[in-house]
C-alpha cells in the first residue's frame, strides 16, 4: 500500500519536470541481434532458462529453437504440423501452446520427447504461464484454461465484447488468481476492447475491470507481488496500473468444464544449427517525464511515442516496467520517477515482438517476428549495463 501511495505522490509532486522532451544523456546501451536458424520463421514467445539458454518458438517454421550462451543454436521440430506460439521454460522442460493442433505441449530438451495434451473443447491456446503447483494456465479465444499436473484440463468461458476478439495475455498473482485481458485489432473507441478479468479458481468467480480509456484495448498484463496489476493499453497508448481493491468491477460465477486431456507422445531429433553471426549496435536512449492520469483505482502513464502499440511487459526487481512497442522500440517505465526510457530497435519493420527479462544478467531479450515486411527474422537482446 505504501508503494501505491508513493507512486501517486510522485505523479503529483513531479509537476516541475512535466512536459520535458527527450534530452541528451551520457547513458549507453547496446542491442545485439542473431538471425534465427530457420529463415522467416516468425519467432515469438521468448523465455530464459536457469542455465542462460534463451528459448523461443519459430511459429511458421513449426519449431522450438534455443540460443545457447556460447552463441550456437538448436532446433526441435514440432510433430503433426504443429505451430508453437508462446513458451515458458520450466524446471522440467519447455511448455508451449500449439494453436494449430489445439494442444499444450511439453518438450524435454535432453531426450527430444514431446508430449502434447489436446484441449478437450478443441479451443486454440495462446499465452501460457506455469503456476507454483506445476499446473499450466493458458488463454483461449473466449476464455481461460488450466492443465493440471495429472493431465486434466479445466476451462472457463466468457462472453466476448466483439465477435472478433480473443483473450490475449495472462498473469498469475500471489494468491493463485489468474488475470487475463481481451483484445482485437479494430482500433480505439467503440471498436476497441475494455476488459481486464480476474479468475478466482477456488470460487469460479470472474471479476471484470474496465480500462480507463474507452476502447483502450488491454493486451499485456502483469500481476505484482503487492496486489497491483500492470496493464498495457494497446490503442490508448499507455501503461496502466490497476489497484484492484479501489477500482470498480463486476463479479460473475462461471461454471467450468473439466475433462481429461488427450495425450500423444512423440520423440523428435534435435538439429544443431550453424553459429549465426551476430551484430552489436550502440543505441542512444531517449527520456521523457510524463503526467499520469488518475481515475478510481487506476493510474495511466501515457507512452511518449505516438501510436506505440505496446503489449508485452516485464517488471524488474526495482519495480520498473519493461515493454515492447510494435512500432519498433523497447521501453522502460520507472513509475517512481514517472519517466520513460525508449530504445530504437536497429532492424526496421521487424515486429511483432515478445520479450523476456533475464534477471541474472539484466538483459532484455526479444524476438523479431517480421510480420510488417519481408525482413530477416531475429532473436535479440538489449544491454543497458554500461
Amino acid at each position: 500500500m505504501k508503494r501505491i501511495l508513493y507512486v501517486a505522490a510522485q505523479a503529483i509532486v513531479s509537476t516541475t519536470l512535466l512536459g520535458m522532451s527527450a534530452h541528451a544523456s551520457t547513458a549507453k546501451a547496446t542491442i545485439g541481434e542473431f538471425a534465427t536458424p530457420s529463415l522467416s520463421s516468425s519467432p515469438q514467445g521468448v523465455d530464459v532458462a536457469g542455465n542462460g539458454d534463451v528459448w523461443y518458438a519459430e511459429t511458421s517454421a513449426g519449431k522450438i529453437a534455443v540460443l545457447h550462451p556460447d552463441g550456437t543454436s538448436s532446433e526441435f521440430p514440432i510433430p503433426n504440423s504443429g505451430q508453437p506460439f508462446i513458451l515458458k521454460a520450466g524446471e522440467d522442460g519447455i511448455w508451449f501452446t500449439d494453436s494449430a493442433t489445439h494442444a499444450i505441449g511439453h518438450l524435454a530438451p535432453d531426450t527430444g520427447k514431446i508430449d502434447e495434451y489436446a484441449i478437450p473443447s478443441g479451443a486454440s491456446p495462446f499465452f501460457i504461464q506455469i503456476a507454483s503447483d506445476g499446473s499450466k494456465w493458458f488463454t483461449e479465444t473466449a476464455g481461460i484454461g488450466r492443465l493440471s499436473p495429472r493431465g486434466v484440463v479445466t476451462e472457463w468461458s466468457v462472453t466476448l465484447e466483439h465477435a472478433d476478439d480473443n483473450m490475449e495475455q495472462l498473469s498469475l498473482d500471489p494468491l493463485g488468481n489468474a488475470w487475463f485481458v481481451e483484445r482485437n485489432f479494430d482500433g480505439a473507441g467503440a471498436a476497441g476492447t475494455n476488459k481486464v478479468r480476474r479468475l478466482n479458481p477456488s470460487t469460479n468467480v470472474i471479476s471484470t475491470y474496465m480500462v480507463p480509456t474507452l476502447g483502450g484495448t488491454p493486451s499485456g498484463v502483469v500481476a505484482n507481488a503487492n496486489g497491483t496489476v500492470w496493464v498495457s493499453e494497446y490503442y490508448a497508448n499507455a501503461l496502466a496500473l490497476l489497484i484492484p481493491f479501489a477500482a470498480p468491477h463486476s463479479d460473475a460465477v462461471v461454471v467450468p468444464n473439466t475433462l481429461r486431456a488427450g495425450n500423444q507422445v512423440v520423440s523428435v531429433s534435435r538439429t544443431m544449427a550453424e553459429r549465426t553471426p551476430s551484430t552489436s549496435t550502440p543505441v542512444a536512449p531517449s527520456f521523457h517525464t510524463v503526467r499520469p492520469a488518475m481515475t478510481q483505482g487506476w493510474i495511466e502513464y501515457p507512452i511518449p511515442t505516438a501510436n506505440a502499440d505496446a503489449e508485452d511487459m516485464r517488471v524488474d526487481r526495482q519495480g520498473r516496467v519493461w515493454f515492447e512497442e510494435d512500432t519498433g522500440l523497447l521501453g522502460r517505465l520507472d513509475p517512481f520517477e514517472v519517466r520513460f526510457t525508449e530504445y530504437t530497435i536497429p532492424s526496421p519493420n521487424s515486429g511483432y515482438y515478445n520479450i523476456a527479462l533475464d534477471k541474472r544478467t539484466n538483459l532484455l531479450w526479444f524476438t523479431e517476428a517480421g510480420v510488417f515486411a519481408p525482413v530477416t527474422t531475429k532473436i535479440g537482446y538489449l544491454n543497458t549495463q554500461y
